[in-house]
C-alpha cells in the first residue's frame, strides 16, 4: 500500500527531474507543479473521481454507472456509499468512487462537461497541498494532514 505509493511517487519525482533537466541530487522544490503534475496520491484521487463523473454523464461504459445509486436535487447529485465491513470492501471503486466524488465541492461536481469537471478538480487538487485519500470507512475520504 503506503510502500508502493512511495515508489510510485519517487519514480515520478526522477521523471520531473529528468524532464526539467536536473540532476539526480538537485532540489526539485517546484517541479511537480511547473510541470502541472500532480503528486502520485493526488492523481489518484483525480483518476477516480473523473471515471466517476464520466459514469455519471454516460461517457464511460455502461458496467461503471451500474454500480452507483444515486440522488439528484437539481443540478445536485449525492452517490449512495454502499456499507462495507472489510478493508478490502472500502477500497473498492463501488464505494470510494462515491466516497470521492460526494466529497468535491458541489462546483466542481455540476460541471457541464468533462474538460470543465477536470480542469475545476485539478486545480482544487493542487490548491490542497495537505489533501490524502483516507480508505478507512468511518472517517472522511479526503482528509487534511
Amino acid at each position: 500500500g503506503q510502500k508502493l505509493l512511495l515508489q510510485l511517487q519517487q519514480i515520478q519525482n526522477a521523471a520531473s527531474k529528468l524532464v526539467m533537466g536536473k540532476y539526480k541530487y538537485s532540489h526539485m522544490e517546484d517541479d511537480l507543479k511547473t510541470l502541472h503534475w500532480l503528486p502520485v496520491k493526488k492523481r489518484i484521487i483525480f483518476k477516480i473521481a473523473l471515471l466517476v463523473y464520466k459514469s455519471l454523464n454516460g461517457n464511460a461504459p455502461p458496467y461503471l454507472h451500474e454500480l452507483f445509486g444515486y440522488t439528484s436535487h437539481g443540478k445536485s447529485v449525492r452517490l449512495e456509499v454502499p456499507k462495507t465491513t472489510t478493508r478490502h470492501g472500502a477500497r473498492a471503486f463501488s464505494v470510494i468512487g462515491p466516497r470521492i466524488f460526494n466529497s468535491l465541492p458541489s462546483d466542481i461536481r455540476e460541471s457541464s462537461n468533462a474538460m470543465t469537471f477536470k480542469k475545476k478538480l485539478k486545480t482544487y487538487l493542487f490548491s490542497r497541498c495537505d489533501l490524502e485519500l483516507n480508505f478507512d470507512p468511518r472517517k472522511s475520504v479526503l482528509i487534511h494532514k
